[in-house]
């Protein structure tokens, strides 16, 4: 009990340090006595939100901890199973609950009203204000817009039907919001982005000298860059549009076509660094929940599979440069023989090995990492690049960008100039300078003794032409696949590689969506098991305090019942390996 109220302890003086850095730097909106004052404080605390672009702790342990959520069931992130693990024994059960575990993850439903009130805040507030102070408020009302967009549409992808259209009305008496349909949900949010991208700039120019100032100063994501802001609308245009496509294809492609004629997406990759004052040692606030759940991070065979081009193999792989994923050493962390070993699902096949010599070091206390390197005989997530660094909060990246762009080509959604493949080539480009960039900003692999581990944990990043003959080979191999199927296995297994643990539950809609990448199914006590969760079930709250509005929708609050945006024909189409 002492270590867990010292764990509390620490929480709390580390949170309390973010929001003194904030107080500090920027305007709290609590003290101020106008209007105009308050909303660009109300605009950061939105940004600085947990759970949102920063990740909460405790989103990170709870998903993680049991191997039961939802890393786990889409093979993102695995814990070392064998059947030493008895609540394993129930991971096919996504009826009951017994198996999948969303309880945590559940939060994001109640977070998305609570934390974004001040969404309402802003908008009711700017409509008070008149001549130059509204003009120089709006663009903190549609910049916040969007932020209450992206929230949405991820709630829509997890639960399906929402509390939409009256919610964040309280001021209008509805306190009990009805649920939406999630299409028309979609539909609207596309169009409003839209909107809000064609007049964000003349809402910018308008702004007074010191009004531009103090929304650099404010925006401690995008720094006031107006343009970066309308990028980030369109690219979350373009990943709902895509999304919606195979179930409402017109309207999709209206947009989607509007997005590449404008031709205003991510030129960078959009992120950002967070105001916290731990030290990268420390992991990083929202980092924290991997390294003290570190032994739920081990790389699936179906990821790393991908990265170093075999099918079904059991064994261990020395990474070669110019023929592996050249972002396999900045993803994976070597084993303790100098290669990269994935975990199987076939916890059977795994038992052996782990009876043997096969073991891990799984504290859940940061530790030297030579303790890992010592011991560890499967591949976790680089720490690294990922538990200790200051690792930026993720927007957008240009690799996501063009694997959307290299769906909608093959899908026939749009036209841009390139085919499929050759967005493809791009995103294997950008993914790796995006992923040499983060692991270029930790310095924990620093003091470690043994060149041979330092050079696999912060290695140089290879050539250009090394780099884009992988690139070359992820192309062609797109490219000479038999039917579309087999090309979209490809691309969801690059988007697995590139967005990995930064983003899960944008792979876990892709993957109910697409049914891509096919998963590797679990074994266990000779028991093969293939479950998968079609989306979250709603917070216990909703019965109880929204009772008449929530039983429209019981009927949907399950684990099984698909998100309105799966294809007819993907419907009863199988998550795993044949």
């Amino acid at each position: 009990m002492k270590i867990l109220r010292l764990s509390i302890l620490a929480c709390i003086m580390v949170l309390a340090s973010c929001e003194d850095v904030l107080e500090n730097e920027f305007k709290n909106p609590d003290k101020f006595g106008n209007v105009e004052g308050a909303i660009p404080g109300m605009f950061t605390a939105m940004l600085n939100q947990g759970t949102f672009y920063i990740k909460d702790y405790g989103e990170w342990w709870n998903q993680l901890t049991n191997g039961t959520g939802i890393v786990a069931y889409s093979q993102i992130s695995e814990r070392y199973v064998t059947d030493r693990y008895t609540w394993f024994k129930e991971y096919h059960d996504v009826t009951n609950g017994n198996g999948f575990d969303d309880t945590h993850v559940r939060n994001w439903f109640e977070n998305f009203y609570v934390k974004l009130k001040n969404w309402a805040f802003i908008r009711d507030n700017v409509a008070l204000l008149e001549g130059e102070q509204q003009v120089n408020a709006k663009v903190y009302y549609d910049l916040a817009t969007i932020m209450k967009d992206w929230a949405a549409l991820r709630n829509v992808d997890l639960f399906n039907s929402i509390p939409y259209f009256e919610a964040f009305r309280g001021s209008e008496g509805f306190f009990t919001a009805k649920y939406d349909d999630p299409k028309l949900i979609y539909r609207n949010i596309l169009d409003e982005l839209k909107e809000i991208s064609e007049r964000l700039p003349a809402e910018h120019a308008a702004m007074s000298s010191a009004a531009k100032a103090e929304l650099t100063n404010q925006d401690i994501a995008l720094k006031g860059n107006v343009e970066q802001w309308i990028q980030y609308a369109n690219a979350i245009r373009l990943r709902a549009a895509v999304r919606l496509a195979g179930v409402d294809r017109d309207f999709a492609v209206a947009h989607i076509t509007d997005i590449i004629a404008k031709g205003s997406l991510p030129t960078v990759d959009l992120q950002w660094q967070i105001p916290v004052v731990d030290p990268p040692n420390a992991g990083g606030l929202w980092m924290r929940g991997l390294y003290e759940a570190s032994y739920a991070t081990f790389i699936p065979k179906v990821m790393l599979n991908a990265m170093m081009g075999k099918k079904n193999n059991k064994v261990d792989s020395v990474y070669e440069v110019g023929v592996d994923d050249p972002r396999l050493p900045v993803i994976a962390m070597p084993t303790k023989y100098k290669d990269y070993r994935p975990v199987t699902m076939d916890a059977d096949w795994q038992k052996a090995g782990y009876l043997a010599t096969e073991k891990y070091y799984g504290t859940q206390t940061a530790t030297p990492l030579s303790s890992f390197l010592e011991q560890n005989s499967k591949s976790m997530y680089s720490h690294v690049t990922f538990m200790y660094n200051k690792f930026p909060a993720y927007m957008m990246s240009l690799a996501e960008v063009d694997l959307l762009l290299a769906e909608a080509v093959l899908k026939g959604l749009a036209t841009t100039g390139k085919s499929a493949g050759e967005h493809m080539y791009d995103a294997v480009i950008h993914s790796t300078d995006y992923w040499y960039y983060i692991n270029s900003l930790s310095t924990y692999a620093d003091n470690v003794a043994d060149a041979g581990f330092k050079n696999l944990l912060k290695p140089a990043k290879p050539d250009a032409a090394s780099i884009a003959a992988y690139a070359n080979t992820i192309k062609t191999n797109f490219e000479a696949a038999v039917d579309e199927e087999a090309k979209m296995e490809i691309l969801m297994l690059q988007k697995y590689v590139h967005i990995n643990m930064v983003e899960p539950y944008e792979l876990f809609t892709d993957l109910r969506r697409t049914r891509h990448p096919k998963l590797e199914p679990f074994k266990l006590g000779n028991i093969v098991m293939t479950p998968q969760p079609e989306r979250l079930r709603y917070p216990t709250s909703e019965f109880e305090t929204n009772t008449e509005n929530y039983l429209e929708v019981a009927g949907q609050d399950n684990f099984t019942t698909p998100v309105f945006w799966v294809p007819a024909n993907k419907i009863n189409e199988s998550y795993y390996q044949q």
